[in-house]
């Protein structure tokens, strides 16, 4: 399995050339099945890539997920996590509960952990009467079930009592972070390496092998090289990959001047 590369295809094809137990920590955020009819080409919200619509039946998505999460559990090192970000839409904001319980209820995984991420700025509804601003998003830790009490995260250890009781530097689970790093035509619906930063500190290590299932422009990539870590991503919109890529040089190039 080639490291730092973006393969331009199916996730699924993509970790049929993982062995098992092979990847130290999966961070990635998924289409988020917002059922809208928006115009504008990729960037819209039916169709986020230029040929994958993000309005599927909630069975078969809930379905397809399982069935992702199947394979993050066959490809995930022992004692590591997924963290999954995940969102509603006002047309079906129950989504991420039905999707939790579901890949609870059909995977050897479970919730490790809940992460609220404050965001810079809110998804206002002035023209509604009955939304709330949503500034906030959740970031979902998973791990096996057989590991809720030993999953590895990367706190400092602040003081050790007389005992030899080791006590932790305290990090909570709210996090603020910007929304994102800047919106492209490709895809509307960009990730924020401010957010990817803070939890790589916190779940991750120098070193680690960090996959992405649906990497887009590339922002969990640069945040595996600030961490001196090592990416993996899979995107199916080739225009997407090329974009990433550019920016992953772009970025490296950056670095070296430095």
């Amino acid at each position: 399995m080639d490291l730092n590369k973006i393969y331009a295809e199916d996730c699924f094809i993509t970790m049929q050339r993982f062995e098992n137990n092979s990847v130290d920590i999966i961070v990635t955020s998924p289409p988020y099945n917002v059922c809208g009819n928006r115009k504008g080409g990729y960037a819209d919200r039916t169709t986020r890539y230029d040929h994958y619509i993000d309005n599927k039946s909630e069975k078969y998505y809930l379905d397809w997920s399982i069935n992702l999460f199947k394979e993050y559990e066959r490809i995930l090192k022992e004692n590591r996590v997924i963290l999954y970000n995940f969102s509603y839409s006002i047309e079906n904001p129950a989504l991420p509960y039905k999707l939790v319980s579901s890949i609870i209820e059909n995977t050897e995984l479970t919730i490790a952990d809940t992460i609220i991420w404050k965001k810079t700025n809110a998804v206002p509804h002035p023209a509604s009467y009955n939304r709330l601003n949503r500034i906030v998003e959740f970031w979902y830790v998973f791990c096996r079930k057989s590991e809720l009490k030993s999953f590895k995260m990367y706190k400092q250890v602040k003081k050790i009592g007389k005992n030899g009781q080791k006590y932790y530097e305290v990090i909570d689970n709210l996090i603020h972070a910007k929304n994102n790093d800047g919106k492209c035509k490709l895809n509307s619906a960009t990730f924020s390496s401010d957010i990817v930063d803070k939890l790589l500190k916190i779940y991750s290590k120098e070193g680690d092998i960090i996959y992405d299932s649906f990497i887009g422009t590339g922002t969990t990539a640069i945040s595996a090289l600030k961490n001196k870590s090592y990416y993996i991503g899979s995107e199916l919109s080739q225009k997407q990959c090329e974009f990433a890529e550019k920016r992953i040089k772009e970025w490296t190039n950056l670095q070296k001047e430095y």
